[in-house]
């Protein structure tokens, strides 16, 4: 069964405006909350996703560890796309 990401909720916690990065946290439809770095372009102002960081809240709803996995950063980009369109 392929893992499908369901963003819920996602919320913007930090923002610099000087050098255009900012970070947004997201809660998953499995409980899992994970870490959005972004970078704006400079002419046109878009966010692109840059990290994704999985908080240690819960197990990694794709290999169910406990540690440090990169699992979720395949859908980093599907992610960020939900996150953004519930942001604005």
């Amino acid at each position: 069964m392929a893992y499908d990401p369901q963003v819920v909720d996602a919320t913007i916690v930090s923002d610099n405006p000087k050098n255009g990065l900012f970070e947004v946290v997201v809660s998953l439809k499995d409980r899992s909350k994970c870490r959005l770095f972004f970078e704006r372009d400079a002419e046109t102002g878009v966010g692109r996703v840059t990290n994704l960081n999985r908080l240690m809240k819960e197990p990694c709803p794709i290999c169910r560890k406990d540690y440090l996995c990169n699992c979720l950063d395949r859908y980093k980009n599907t992610i960020a796309d939900q996150a953004m369109s519930l942001i604005k």
